[in-house]
């Protein structure tokens, strides 16, 4: 009866370490992580290993490090009309080229605003779309009068 509990016994340390050895294997991420007060950049590096400077490691809002074009993402009236008629057609479909031509106003030179034209009888809903310059956020969308 001693005999079976310790051959019992030593089979399940063995087969609870050959689990962890596979576990290990196949979950362990290989990947050195070097940061540079530990490691300078040279040749003494391993290839494929992920270098991390230590100020990548701050915890400033990532989107100041975002740098935008010059005259932002939407710079010009044909782009902000583009990127309207794209929103419209995906909500409203393709009757929405049935507003041409298109009002389109830059407010505070931050914001472009394009506006569907109303129907020739003068009364209906038209299409309204505020869209950001700098990075083409769209603020508002909304079929009203």
């Amino acid at each position: 009866m001693k005999r079976k509990t310790i051959f019992f016994s030593a089979l399940a340390i063995i087969v609870c370490i050959l689990g962890c050895i596979v576990f290990l294997s196949i979950n362990y991420d290989s990947t050195e992580y070097v940061i540079d007060d530990i490691y300078t950049r040279d040749d003494s590096i391993p290839q494929g290993t992920l270098y991390i400077q230590a100020s990548d490691l701050t915890l400033d809002d990532p989107r100041d490090k975002i740098v935008y074009p010059h005259d932002g993402y939407i710079p010009n009236e044909l782009t902000a009309v583009r990127v309207a008629e794209a929103v419209w057609v995906s909500i409203y479909g393709e009757k929405i080229y049935n507003q041409k031509p298109y009002r389109i106003n830059l407010i505070k030179d931050s914001i472009w605003v394009v506006n569907g034209s109303v129907s020739s009888g003068g009364y209906g809903e038209n299409a309204h779309i505020e869209i950001r310059k700098k990075d083409g956020k769209i603020l508002k969308v909304f079929m009203g009068c």
